[in-house]
């Protein structure tokens, strides 16, 4: 048997489909994994690394004293798996193959994923031949290709993706501890430090400093309007900005007519046409488009993973001579992209644009098969169409533009202007992603005199260093050697989550500056890019085998060893620096009941707003849990309650801003106190002029406090609480319903869970037993579909009987055995004889009448007889042994409450499921 490993599941069945041919793939699940199969091979998927590095046990509890920061720098490495269920299907596979082929994605982190493989199955498989695939494109072409050139795995470049683990695991463990426990920050606070992240953050933090640090500078611009031919053209002084007004106000003064043309001087420029992609070139372009680093690099991995493009993590912007240019083209020349692919082939270049970097692992990122917007998906096209026009602007003609540059004399005064055309598109024709602005001037010639319509003085100011996007911070951590083409997308990603960082374009929060300020005094090491630089290059030379894995590792230790002397020496005033500086970031403004300060508070998952002066003010605003993401303030500030706006942030989602939080809880709020009969608006009002903003604050007060606040009697405010009390229980009702909704209808597009039960809310359906009995043609009008519509009313009926008989005292034990019997209803057991119940389920019978006692005792129904364990067994012995009775039978006659000959004798005409002549018979033979 041949085993093939890939990276992830969509590379196996891709990979799969193609080796197969015309051969049938069996797609098989096996636990955690997924397996296709064909002949005698076998496909499985990984998820990227399901093996990590990890300290060796003893070293998780950070208040030890035995093992502080510091050790964790010379502490044992162990692998650990982080998908036990996938390793042990791989290894379980692994013990018959005879053959095994690695095929994960060719770069280190790819080899490194290979090697854990190769690992995993030398541990159960010893002499198993184990060779590699490397392609770059998961197309047939590709893939028959390089599993025909298999190749031995490459542990060099394993050894330097497996360096950088433990380097960054040591770096930012320790580190990370340190300065936490330092600023006594611990939980969902922990203040991250890392080898890349830190001077990544550094950066961005040094140009918020330039930003604030900026004094702008008054400068005056002089501009002369003019035309010729009706048609208005601008020419500007040749002195350019002058620093003395003084200056400019001569300037202006002495531009007085005849305007003269002193020269035209026409040329032409040439546009070259752009070089192919890398991965930092992409992740810019893509920022242009609206991606984030992190989405960009998400979408064209799902590209390159489906088959449309390259693989997108390279350097390299050189096509390789073996690439089929041309062939490209011709596959891509059709629907959408017909008309250009055709144009680009008639006007190929003789040599396609070549970038300054040239590898060999994989060519530049191009499209290597034609995919239409309905095959992409609306959230990859734009990537995608860039992608294939990048690529056809490659082998394009250079543009051409016609330029002209005429120079003036007003007065004493020189101005000129420019004017450019486009002469030959060239690469424009299929590329629109770079400006092409044409300014083209009225014909002009020397000696020519033109009016002064008006001259222009312009007053204006510098302009502060601008803020780093995170496409640009990508560029500048490449040029200053911070991370690697595949993971600094991540790092940026890191910072987010940490809430380092925020907005785009990037700036610091005020813990991502008091950790950069302390770290920046007392260890600057860690945010200067030196360090780190001179790691990655040490750790590049393990690829090519001119270092080892434990000379860098051993290197990094001395380096983190010295950092830590500094750190030690300063642990208290590190800690107190960034306490200080933190302590503003949770607090957000002046609580409106007291005057105090609110603060954001956090007390495990949960976090709330609450008054700094509790527990004599105990004024407080709910937010979201912290599993949709911790709550940061944002220096945006409500003009009404002078409060910042609060963000929730969380690791690979979009921040959702919650604005003003007061602002948001009286929203909130709203609908829920008009719910309650006898709050009227006037008595909403004064509620909020005395800090009450939610349902809850009526029932904490006592009916006293509430008739003062409101001017009411004592009477109609204990009758407002009751009100208040029993919309809380509509409101529970109401979420219990919206969430088992949630649990059985998936979310569409205008579809929403929310939605749905909003629909259901207006037709009075507020509960899941309400649901349960429903109109489908109600959920139809929600946009459920009929057959989706019958599975939730069926669900919320089953819910909702389940619940009602847990009310009436039915043991989970014995009621999980009657809906196993199918005996779920509460009218089943008012009509179904217990007998019946009691063979269907196996409950004693004794048990099955109390617990139908219970059911029609809840519903006012006479109970049923009682009948002894002993005389029900005598009975079943009776009838079993009566001619023509067996198993089903005894069933129905039982359900109808005939359990014995003497009730059987008594039946009179037709049974459950049995008709009068049948029972007649039976009758007959019990006689």
């Amino acid at each position: 048997m041949h085993l093939i490993i890939a990276e992830k599941n969509i590379a196996a069945r891709r990979i799969a489909e193609i080796l197969a041919g015309k051969e049938k793939v069996q797609a098989k699940k096996d636990g955690a994994a997924n397996l296709y199969i064909f002949g005698d091979t076998r496909v499985i998927g990984l998820r990227g690394h399901v093996v990590e590095v990890d300290f060796e046990p003893g070293y998780d509890n950070w208040r030890s004293t035995t093992h502080p920061p510091r050790t964790l720098i010379d502490a044992g490495i162990i692998k650990r798996p982080t998908e036990k269920k996938i390793v042990a299907i791989l290894q379980k596979i692994a013990r018959k193959a005879e053959s095994v082929t690695i095929a994960t994605d060719y770069d280190t982190e790819g080899e490194l994923i290979g090697k854990e493989a190769y690992e995993l199955v030398r541990a159960v498989n010893r002499d198993v031949a184990i060779d590699r695939a490397r392609f770059s494109a998961i197309t047939a072409e590709e893939i028959k290709k390089a599993f025909s050139e298999t190749n031995p795995l490459d542990f060099h470049l394993a050894a330097a993706g497996e360096t950088r683990q433990i380097v960054d695991l040591v770096w930012g463990a320790s580190l990370t501890r340190f300065i936490s426990i330092a600023a006594k920050r611990g939980g969902g606070n922990i203040l991250s430090v890392g080898r890349v992240q830190s001077p990544t953050l550094a950066m961005i933090v040094e140009r918020e400093r330039e930003i604030e640090a900026f004094v702008p500078e008054t400068y005056w611009m002089v501009r002369l309007l003019t035309e010729r031919d009706d048609s208005p053209f601008e020419a500007r002084h040749t002195h350019g900005r002058f620093k003395e007004k003084k200056e400019a106000e001569a300037a202006v003064q002495a531009s007085v007519p005849p305007l003269t043309v002193t020269d035209v001087i026409e040329g032409e420029k040439n546009d070259r046409a752009p070089s192919p992609l890398d991965t930092t070139t992409l992740i810019v372009a893509a920022g242009r488009l609206g991606y984030s680093a992190a989405n960009a690099m998400r979408v064209a991995e799902d590209l390159y993973m489906n088959g449309y493009i390259s693989y997108p993590r390279t350097d390299n912007t050189v096509y390789p001579k073996s690439l089929n240019l041309r062939g490209i083209v011709t596959d891509l020349s059709r629907g959408v992209f017909a008309e250009d692919g055709r144009w680009v082939t008639a006007n190929m270049r003789q040599n396609p644009t070549r970038g300054k970097k040239e590898t060999t692992d994989h060519p530049p990122i191009h499209p290597v098969s034609y995919g239409s917007p309905d095959q992409i998906g609306e959230g990859a096209w734009k990537l995608y169409e860039f992608i294939v026009r990048r690529y056809f602007a490659t082998l394009s003609p250079d543009a051409k533009w016609k330029t002209q540059k005429v120079n003036l004399l007003a007065g004493s005064e020189h101005y000129t202007t420019t004017g450019s055309r486009l002469h030959v598109p060239g690469y424009r024709s299929v590329y629109p992603y770079s400006d092409a602005k044409e300014l083209v001037l009225p014909k002009l010639s020397e000696g020519m005199v033109l009016p002064i319509n008006a001259v222009h003085l312009d007053e204006k100011e510098t302009k502060p260093p601008a803020r780093y996007t995170q496409s640009r911070l990508i560029q500048k951590m490449e040029e200053l050697g911070l991370g690697t083409k595949s993971t600094r997308h991540e790092v940026i990603q890191k910072l987010i989550a940490r809430k380092y960082i925020e907005g785009n374009p990037l700036r610091p929060t005020l813990v991502g500056r008091a950790v950069t300020d302390t770290l920046s005094e007392y260890a600057d090491t860690i945010t200067k890019p030196g360090m780190t630089r001179s790691l990655e290059d040490h750790m590049n030379q393990i690829k090519v085998n001119t270092k080892g894995k434990t000379e860098v590792i051993e290197e990094s230790r001395e380096m983190l060893n010295r950092v830590f002397d500094q750190l030690e020496e300063n642990e208290e005033l590190i800690g107190r620096d960034i306490m200080e500086m933190t302590v503003e970031e949770s607090m957000i403004g002046p609580c409106p009941s007291c005057g105090h300060q609110l603060r954001i508070r956090r007390m495990g998952s949960s976090q709330f707003i609450g008054c700094m002066h509790y527990p004599d003010c105990s004024f407080n605003i709910s937010l979201p849990p912290g599993t949709w993401g911790g709550a940061v303030r944002t220096k945006d500030l409500c003009p009404e309650h002078n409060l910042h706006h609060i963000r929730l942030v969380r690791k690979g989602a979009r921040p959702w801003d919650l604005g003003c939080p007061l602002c948001s809880h009286i929203e909130s709020n709203r609908e829920a106190l008009a719910m309650i009969p006898d709050c009227t608006g006037d008595r909403i009002k004064k509620l909020h002029a005395n800090h009450l903003y939610a349902i809850t604050d009526i029932t904490n007060l006592q009916a006293e406090e509430l008739a003062r606040i409101l001017g009411i009697s004592e009477t109609a405010a204990e009758s407002l609480r009751r009100g208040a009390e029993e919309v809380i229980e509509r409101l529970r009702r109401r979420t219990g319903m919206k969430k088992f909704i949630r649990s059985h209808i998936a979310p569409r597009r205008g579809r929403s869970p929310a939605k749905v039960a909003k629909t259901l809310y207006e037709a009075g359906v507020e509960d899941i037993t309400a649901l349960g009995g429903a109109d489908p043609n109600l959920l139809k009008q929600a946009g459920i579909s009929d057959d989706e519509a019958a599975t939730l009313l069926q669900a919320a009926k089953k819910e909702s009987d389940t619940r009602i008989l847990r009310e009436i005292g039915i043991p989970a034990v014995s009621l999980k055995k009657y809906q196993a019997a199918g005996i779920s209803a509460p009218e089943d057991f008012m009509r179904i004889h217990p007998a019946g119940i009691a063979l269907a389920s196996g409950v004693t019978i004794e048990t099955v009448i109390k617990h139908v006692s219970l059911v029609c005792d809840y519903y006012q129904q006479p109970a049923p007889e009682k009948i002894s364990k002993a005389a029900f067994e005598k009975g079943q012995k009776e009838l079993v042994e009566i001619p023509g009775i067996g198993d089903s039978t005894l069933r129905k006659l039982a359900d109808a409450g005939i359990y014995n000959k003497k009730t059987l004798l008594a039946a009179e005409g037709d049974l459950f499921g049995l008709s009068g002549d049948v029972v007649s018979k039976l009758q007959k033979e019990a006689a």
